[in-house]
């Protein structure tokens, strides 16, 4: 599905973004449909997620234990917050929130830059400390050497991480009270989705 409606750019303010979208077939969630989003006045675009069916708030849990664990499938839209307990890491959406479809190993190597920041800009010799500590354990987790557990966290329901085996994962309906203590997709982005309400009739591979 392709369109042009009225929601106003984020970047230059310019009405019409274009809109193309295409429908996934995912485990557990039956169709997640991915949309791009695309300004043709300033080249701005944003790629997102979201269910062809409404669902509940979430927490998803796991716990890795082993290497074959860090290809476990993950998606995660622009309002799904990731945590690493253990490492004392929340990532939460912000404006420029991307969604993606991936797995444990790549959560891990979207998470390592945002530490490499946090190093950089670290105005303490303990803050800089502590940036190095989490980028080793980072890397082990990587190389399968460390057990940690991930969680993912979303108001509208649409990020997971999803096992063949789904008694390895800890799914849990959010309380309201819960999901609203959440920081959610944009608004812009919510605008779009309201605009563009899917209808997976008109839904077809680009």
């Amino acid at each position: 599905m392709s369109g042009d409606g009225d929601v106003i750019c984020p970047v230059c303010n310019a009405p019409g973004l274009t809109v193309r979208s295409m429908l996934y077939s995912v485990p557990y969630f039956n169709e997640l449909a991915m949309f791009t989003i695309r300004c043709s006045k300033c080249g701005f675009s944003h790629d997102d997620i979201f269910s062809t069916e409404e669902r509940p708030p979430s927490r998803w849990t796991l716990r890795v234990t082993s290497p074959e664990m860090l290809n476990i499938r993950v998606v995660r839209s622009s309002s799904g917050t990731i945590r690493f307990p253990d490492f004392g890491i929340d990532i939460e959406p912000g404006p420029g929130a991307e969604s993606f479809i991936s797995n444990v190993e790549g959560l891990l190597y979207r998470t390592r830059p945002v530490v490499e920041s946090a190093l950089q800009f670290a105005e303490t010799e303990d803050q800089q400390a502590r940036a190095r500590e989490l980028l080793t354990l980072i890397d082990a987790a990587i190389d399968g050497r460390l057990s940690f557990t991930v969680v993912i966290e979303d108001p509208m329901g649409v990020s997971g991480i999803l096992p063949e085996d789904m008694t390895l994962v800890r799914h849990e309906e959010l309380s309201r009270e819960e999901a609203s203590r959440l920081r959610g997709a944009p608004v812009w982005l919510d605008a779009v989705r309201t605009t563009y309400k899917i209808d997976i009739n008109g839904l077809h591979e680009e």
